[in-house]
């Protein structure tokens, strides 16, 4: 395992369980507007103040913002890239 592979275990190994949850959701939904993210999460996830875990992960390096969005972040999007290309 190289070591920015390491590096992102260690990081993943040590989110919390909402942590866990809001990253999971962009890894499904990989771009989000930020209205609807926020929603959704308190709604569909029960994740009780999504701005604050939201902050949390772009701090970390996990997502990222843009224009009225967040995505994941670019290294982590091209990997979910590639490993749906390679399922087809």
């Amino acid at each position: 395992m190289g070591n920015d592979a390491v590096n992102i275990y260690n990081l993943l190994k040590s989110l919390g369980e909402e942590e866990r949850r809001v990253l999971n959701y962009f890894l499904n939904n990989i771009s989000v507007g930020e209205i609807v993210a926020t929603r959704e999460l308190k709604v569909l996830e029960k994740i009780g103040n999504p701005e604050e875990v939201i902050d949390r992960l772009v701090e970390k390096g996990l997502l990222e913002r843009g224009t009225g969005c967040i995505n994941l972040a670019k290294e982590i999007r091209e990997e979910v890239y590639r490993k749906q290309a390679g399922k087809r």
